[in-house]
């Protein structure tokens, strides 16, 4: 699978970061951690934040199936100085969104699920570079 997304989340980052203004990191994680990232904040911990995040999303989406509201498509968490979003590409891979700002988070919730959206499109094209 990462052979067919890293190129696509490479793409999507370029769009999102035109899209969005006090974008911090854009993350691409999977059931092994961190597959790829873009990082604009320096003071960012992001193996901290991957591997938190995922707890918290594999906890959110346990009781989203457990409660019988259906799968879990987006989690979003607010703080003091920061917004973090993130948006299922599959059942075990997430793309997280990290901004400074909570002014648009209505934009940066759209332009992250059109992201995933492009992510999940390429996953499901066959990998033309394996022979």
């Amino acid at each position: 699978m990462q052979n067919t997304i890293q190129p696509k989340f490479r793409e999507v980052v370029a769009k999102l970061r035109e899209s969005l203004t006090n974008v911090q990191a854009v993350i691409l994680v999977g059931p092994e951690g961190i597959i790829d990232h873009m990082l604009d904040d320096k003071s960012l911990n992001l193996e901290t934040i991957g591997g938190e995040y995922a707890t918290l999303l594999h906890i959110a989406r346990s009781a989203s199936e457990d409660s019988g509201s259906g799968n879990l498509v987006e989690n979003i968490v607010v703080s003091e100085k920061s917004i973090m979003i993130a948006r299922t590409i599959s059942p075990e891979h997430y793309l997280i969104l990290l901004a400074r700002s909570q002014d648009h988070l209505g934009r940066a919730r759209y332009e992250l699920k059109q992201a995933a959206w492009e992510i999940q499109a390429a996953k499901r094209q066959p990998d033309r570079s394996q022979p």
